[in-house]
């Protein structure tokens, strides 16, 4: 039955009162969501958020006994219910029952359901639409695609980790912005484990716990990011123990992500680590040549340059660590042909752009790696010895695996070309300009020669 217009003053009056009397932000987070649902009598129903809301409404007793004296000249009892002790079928009902009190009558009606009065935080740019899929991610993007049809049962908590730059912060922005098309009421937040911590520290030096509980704790999906940077302060990992307990219980979805697995996160209690692994545990690895094409493929569409095929197949061979610095590459390129006013980018120009990056992020990142390494490495592959690759024979196979071997240490250890042909039976420094040409000429138009280098980099890289 549709309130009266009498019921609708008094809540009014009710709101009115609270904002007068209380914090800007504790009345949107507490007060204003709650609505009024029926007038008995003396009895009166009110409808509110969750549990907690429960518990801070029942404090609210001299407030509705003021409003309900002013309006019906008369104290009235209140009963609390919560969203989750609704059906879904009789929360519809009662937003039919809303609506239709909204249309009854001249009292101005402000009891429609408040939305969530926090930012998810989440960026609409990243969808799974413009996700690159392929094998080192493929299981990931299926889980995740998958708890956005039934969230909080199949996979809860998601445990997606992997190292910088793979998507992973992608992939959590793309399941909280297809959670909320599929759910336009969900509340969501996105979140980085330090962007917690600061809000729990916040929340405790301005003593305003009941609004940090009041948004961790309602939520239909939970999105952190960088779980191995929690703080390992004692009052923080219990308020995130207890808020992961909460909304596990609930059946609320949680994902989580990281650098690594849940049983190397050696700054974690193992009652949360334990946590972790209740769903499932799913790694993104670094992309394969063929996922880095596609990647730069789709990149280069927006570009507003001609990236010929060969150029996005040099661009792929140059970075095989992360989608980051792939991207960063492209950015490089880009950014070059448009200081030179060049239309379409060809493999001679990419190599120029990419020419200080190259050598310079290898050697950075490659601080363990040394020549014997790499020749090891070069010999094994080829199914030779390494007596093979430095000593005089010509045969084609060994000619080739010796110029593969002078590339590298060139590339990604900044060698000096002298010291180079002394590693190899001390040739010439004209023999490894010529290896180191060979190669890369190789690798803008051969995919067998380029997949080579590749294979060779992430074997180096491990």
């Amino acid at each position: 039955m549709p309130l009266k217009d009498i019921d609708k003053r008094f809540w009014k009056r009710v709101k009115e009162l609270a904002k007068s009397n209380m914090k800007d932000t504790t009345y949107d987070y507490l007060i204003a969501p709650a609505q009024l649902i029926s007038v008995n009598g003396n009895d009166a129903k009110v409808l509110v958020d969750s549990n907690f809301h429960k518990d801070y409404w029942r404090r609210q007793q001299d407030l509705v006994n003021t409003a309900s004296l002013e309006t019906y000249g008369d104290i009235i009892n209140y009963h609390l219910l919560s969203k989750d002790e609704l059906s879904e079928k009789d929360y519809k009902e009662l937003n039919k029952l809303n609506a239709a009190s909204s249309n009854d009558g001249n009292v101005e009606n402000d009891e429609e359901t408040a939305p969530f009065p926090f930012k998810s935080n989440l960026l609409k740019k990243y969808t799974f639409d413009n996700f690159i899929e392929g094998d080192q991610n493929r299981m990931t993007l299926a889980a995740a695609m998958t708890i956005t049809d039934d969230p909080g049962n199949l996979y809860n908590p998601l445990f997606i980790f992997g190292g910088s730059g793979l998507g992973k912060t992608h992939l959590l922005h793309a399941i909280g912005n297809e959670f909320h098309k599929k759910r336009p009421r969900a509340k969501i937040i996105y979140t980085s484990s330090e962007g917690f911590v600061t809000d729990y520290v916040n929340a405790s030096r301005k003593k305003q716990m009941d609004i940090f509980v009041s948004k961790y704790r309602n939520l239909d999906l939970l999105l952190l990011d960088d779980v191995q940077f929690f703080s390992d302060k004692e009052g923080t990992k219990n308020e995130f123990f207890s808020t992961f307990n909460e909304l596990y219980e609930k059946d609320a979805q949680i994902v989580l992500t990281s650098d690594r697995p849940p049983n190397e996160l050696d700054n974690l209690e193992e009652r949360l680590v334990s946590r972790f692994s209740w769903g499932l545990t799913t790694n993104i690895t670094m992309p394969d040549f063929e996922t880095r094409m596609a990647i730069l493929m789709n990149k280069a569409e927006k570009s507003g340059f001609i990236f010929p095929d060969e150029t996005i197949s040099y661009i792929a061979g140059q970075i095989n660590s992360n989608v980051r610095e792939l991207e960063g590459a492209l950015n490089q390129v880009e950014f070059a042909a448009k200081m030179e006013k060049v239309a379409v980018v060809d493999t001679t120009f990419a190599e120029k752009a990419l020419d200080t990056m190259r050598s310079s992020n290898y050697r950075q990142h490659k601080s363990n790696l040394t020549i014997t390494k790499i020749k090891d490495e070069v010999a094994r592959y080829y199914h030779l010895t390494v007596a093979d690759l430095t000593g005089p024979k010509r045969l084609k196979e060994i000619a080739f695996a010796r110029q593969v071997a002078m590339y590298l240490i060139r590339e990604l250890l900044g060698t000096s070309l002298p010291a180079i042909g002394n590693e190899f039976g001390k040739r010439d420094h004209t023999t490894v300009i010529y290896a180191v040409r060979v190669i890369t000429d190789k690798m803008k138009t051969d995919n067998d020669t380029q997949r080579d280098i590749d294979n060779l980099k992430r074997k180096l890289d491990s």
